[in-house]
């Protein structure tokens, strides 16, 4: 029987060998990074392409919204409010927030209905008082103009995280200094069944308002800024957007000492006053949120008064807004919105 012989390789030829140990671990840390830097890249990605999807959102809904003032020959607004899921426990049972789904911003298009004044309520009731003596008694009267949403406009919710932004012009001024350069938005509304009212952050219904021929403006100039007789009353007439329809201004629970309390939006389905804007921002408010501290974050969700409140969280809103956000602005003459990026 032949045998065969086992040649031995090439002087200077060596067999192959495996991999080290010191190479095995530097190709998993190579990986490791890969990984890390795909996957941040790509959470950046998706955020910025929510901030863009609810852009168009917004520029369609402001589009619709100006052919609608148009088609009308009436005053429309366009609202960003606090949209929650809900659900029944039964049949009967009172309508309660689904705390498994996310906040999200709505968009609403609303028509002014030419009805002016508060709307009939008893007080006490968290809906707007007929007369508001306790507040000012020299000038118990405060006005409002009331919008209803149009009918045939669907549902329309921002992606989860973003909200809109608008410059306070409407608020008042602390200490003779205007906040028209401060941003205002929605708030965060209560994230567990125990939250309370002092535990969640107040925001703004900001509104932007078209005329019947298509442009932006910010106050109905066929009603004069003094509905009373009293030579205290220098207000402005503030839009009011009955949500529901039930011919109620609900404000809810929220309390304070001021005008600022009709302000308020800080309560699912609160149907505050308006503040108008001329310019609007659409932002990560995650994003935002995950950039403050801990203290910061527990101080937003108290309200000590409007001037901690515009220089504390809005203030903190206002400086993310003008570092990273576009801005959404109208063409004097047409009211067309448009991108205009910072």
């Amino acid at each position: 029987m032949k045998r065969f012989a086992v040649h031995p390789w090439p002087r200077g030829v060596h067999a192959p060998s495996g991999f080290t140990l010191v190479e095995l671990l530097a190709v998993m840390a190579v990986i490791a990074i890969l990984g890390v830097v795909v996957t941040t890249s790509a959470g950046r990605v998706t955020k910025e392409a929510r901030v863009a999807t609810a852009a168009n959102q917004l520029l369609a809904a402001l589009a619709e919204a100006r052919a609608i003032a148009i088609r009308d020959r009436a005053q429309v607004l366009v609202a960003f409010t606090v949209f929650r899921k809900t659900y029944r426990a039964t049949t009967n049972g009172p309508e309660l927030i689904d705390f498994t789904k996310p906040q999200q911003t709505q968009i609403v298009i609303a028509k002014a209905t030419g009805r002016v004044g508060f709307p009939g309520a008893v007080s006490g009731t968290g809906q707007y008082p007929v007369q508001n003596t306790a507040l000012n008694p020299s000038d118990p009267d405060l006005f409002v103009e009331e919008f209803v949403p149009v009918d045939g406009v669907g549902l329309r919710l921002l992606p989860v995280g973003i909200k809109v932004a608008g410059q306070a012009a409407d608020i008042m001024t602390q200490d003779e200094i205007p906040y028209d350069d401060i941003w205002i938005s929605q708030p965060v509304m209560s994230l567990r069944p125990t939250d309370t009212a002092a535990t969640v952050e107040r925001g703004s219904l900001v509104v932007v308002r078209f005329s019947a021929d298509g442009t932006v403006i910010t106050r109905n100039p066929s009603l004069p800024s003094n509905l009373t007789a009293s030579t205290s009353d220098t207000a402005a007439i503030a839009p009011w957007i009955d949500f529901n329809r039930d011919g109620f201004g609900s404000v809810g629970t929220t309390q304070g000492g001021t005008n600022s309390k009709f302000f308020a939006l800080d309560e699912y389905r609160d149907e505050p006053l308006g503040n108008h804007t001329m310019f609007l921002a659409v932002f990560d408010d995650d994003l935002f949120h995950q950039q403050a501290t801990a203290t910061e974050i527990a101080a937003w969700r108290q309200y000590p008064g409007i001037g901690a409140w515009m220089s504390g969280l809005n203030t903190a809103r206002t400086n993310f807004i003008n570092q990273f956000c576009d801005r959404i602005q109208f063409n004097r003459f047409t009211g067309v919105a448009e991108i205009v990026p910072r």
